[in-house]
């Protein structure tokens, strides 16, 4: 009897670590045990994780009741989820783009002022010297409505943008792609997120070298969001690719997110949202990392600025992941009319 005790705590404590659904994430992240008791109770977690001298990365987790399919049906519905406090204003591209899908897309009074201001060697909002030049142009042809001729300006610019950016070859060199998206800087990111180089290492490729995830029949799309970056509107274009899991240990569903456009801070952003499969009977997790260049790290202030980014970072992504799971567990994705 004694034996078959012994074998039975070992048979149980060897299942117990075979079931390990952030292995995936390895060896980018690990889960303290005390972060998994923490989603036990139900609770989000969420951490900074290392990352070079101009970026930042963050991973957080909550536990979650629901398939992939309702997963994937929600992030096709992108501007359902997103939409929050965080994110007054966002929308889905159409295939090709088009100028009305950005109909609902305006910029804060501060970012119309500074546009108004810019010189194609100074301007406080992240465009192109050629595409200061072109709004520089519409505003002084529009006198006093300078205001809607500067919104429906930088509207063209933003279509501009996405449609460069489709046009882009697979496969597409950092050099040839320099001037539509930063190519070299999402190589960087690529080298720092080894989960992806393991376990995907053809979503890693497509995320370092092409355009979007064309190496295969995945699913992928385009959106707008006017986001709210430490107080600040920032309109931000991101690529969308859907990976569905069909391998052993792999994520039920992965959503991998690149930036191509954004008007303030970031200079390359890469998040991965995932669900990955718990215990029988138990939850599933839905398991964020994100890591970003972001341009005021580079200052003489660089320091200081990280401490309050990676705080505030913290913090936001446990909050916007629990409003996600709230958003997710409700049911599926509201109909357009």
């Amino acid at each position: 009897m004694f034996w078959l005790n012994i074998w039975l705590t070992l048979q149980v404590a060897a299942a117990a670590t075979a079931i390990d659904p952030f292995a995936f994430f390895q060896p980018t992240v690990t889960v303290a045990t005390e972060e998994r008791r923490q989603l036990d109770r139900g609770q989000s977690i969420a951490r900074v994780l290392p990352g070079s001298a101009a970026e930042v990365a963050v991973m957080a987790a909550v536990p979650v009741r629901i398939d992939a399919e309702r997963f994937i049906e929600w992030i096709r519905h992108i501007e359902a989820l997103k939409r929050s406090d965080y994110v007054p204003a966002i929308g889905r591209f159409s295939t090709p783009p088009r100028l009305e899908d950005l109909a609902s897309l305006s910029l804060d009074a501060d970012d119309l002022s500074a546009l108004r201001a810019c010189r194609p060697q100074r301007c406080d909002v992240k465009i192109r010297p050629s595409e200061i030049l072109q709004i520089n142009r519409a505003i002084e042809r529009a006198g006093a409505t300078w205001q809607n001729a500067a919104q429906q300006a930088f509207r063209e610019v933003m279509l501009a943008r996405a449609v460069a950016y489709l046009a882009l070859p697979a496969g597409a060199t950092a050099a040839a792609a320099r001037d539509t998206w930063p190519a070299e800087a999402y190589g960087r990111l690529v080298q720092r997120s080894a989960f992806l180089t393991a376990h995907l290492p053809a979503l890693a490729d497509d995320v370092r070298e092409a355009p979007r995830g064309r190496s295969d029949a995945r699913e992928s799309f385009l959106y707008w969001s006017k986001e709210r970056l430490s107080g600040k509107a920032t309109v931000i274009i991101t690529d969308v690719t859907i990976v569905r899991g069909t391998e052993a240990g792999h994520p039920d569903a992965l959503i991998a997110g690149k930036q191509i456009v954004a008007t303030h801070y970031l200079d390359a952003s890469l998040g991965v949202t995932t669900l990955v499969r718990g215990a029988p009977g138990g939850p599933s997790y839905l398991v964020y990392l994100n890591r970003s260049e972001v341009d005021v790290l580079r200052g003489m202030f660089g320091g200081i600025v990280r401490l309050v980014a990676e705080r505030r970072l913290k913090n936001e992504a446990a909050r916007v992941l629990d409003g996600l799971r709230q958003r997710l567990e409700s049911g599926p994705p509201p109909r357009a009319n």
